[in-house]
């Protein structure tokens, strides 16, 4: 549904962020405030979310996502906002 929030959950552990999870960060951060979705957009960080040997990792409406990058973090964020 269009007037859900979605709810992005980031590792930000050591481990996740040595993995990338800073330029996740700063992705998903960016496409929020160009998009003006801040209001539908709902972004949470974790000390350690237990996945740290398949890191980055990310939560997207409860469903979890490992290995991420830039682009296809975006690209899922997409398919949920539609």
């Amino acid at each position: 549904m269009a007037d859900n929030i979605v709810k992005v959950e980031l590792c930000m552990g050591s481990s996740c962020f040595a993995r990338g999870n800073s330029s996740v960060l700063s992705a998903i951060e960016n496409f929020i405030n160009e998009n003006n979705l801040e209001d539908r957009v709902e972004l949470e960080g974790h000390l350690c979310l237990g996945r740290c040997n398949t890191g980055p990792h990310v939560a997207i409406n409860g469903k979890e996502y490992s290995e991420l990058d830039e682009d296809n973090v975006i690209d899922l964020l997409k398919k949920e906002l539609e």
